[in-house]
């Protein structure tokens, strides 16, 4: 009598996304934008009074003068808001980097970072925060990650476990 016994931690760290060329595509687009969020919110925390500086003393052109308003009240948001994007955005590239590799556990990580980094600056912020194209994006990206996968072979019945025979 053979006895199937899953691996626990192992079989949750296993490849197991077949990886092409168009996966590849959208992970480098989705860690590209991961990166630049992330880079962001390090400058402010690390120079946020230089910034705030540069756009409050007339460094900043008039003619925008909504923009700079816009960006005044964003500046002037707690700097702990900052640093837990930071950490987002250090879970989103490792989610991306782990989907580029074909890990099942990238698209856990991706998702929980694009929920994360839309649901923190609503928190500190409030509704001007929110955007309906930063949130239909999202959704695209979530929804095409998820179909890739479960359309290339996520948790296929045929995968190999540990055996012990009685």
């Amino acid at each position: 009598m053979k006895i199937k016994i899953k691996r626990t931690i192992t079989r949750i760290f296993d490849k197991s996304i077949k990886v092409n060329w168009l996966l590849k595509t959208m992970v480098l687009i989705s860690t590209t934008y991961s990166l630049v969020f992330f880079l962001f919110n390090l400058s402010v925390v690390l120079f946020k009074d230089s910034i705030i500086n540069f756009v409050a003393n007339g460094h900043f052109p008039k003619c925008m003068y909504f923009y700079r308003e816009n960006l005044m009240f964003f500046f002037t948001a707690n700097r702990f808001m900052y640093l837990l994007c930071v950490c987002i955005g250090v879970v989103l590239l490792n989610g991306c980097h782990l989907l580029f590799r074909g890990y099942k556990w990238g698209l856990v990580y991706y998702t929980v970072g694009k929920v994360l980094q839309i649901i923190v600056p609503f928190f500190f912020l409030g509704i001007r925060m929110i955007s309906i194209g930063d949130i239909m994006i999202v959704f695209l990206f979530l929804v095409f990650y998820y179909w890739y996968a479960f359309t290339h072979n996520i948790d296929k019945k045929d995968r190999e476990f540990n055996k012990i025979e009685e």
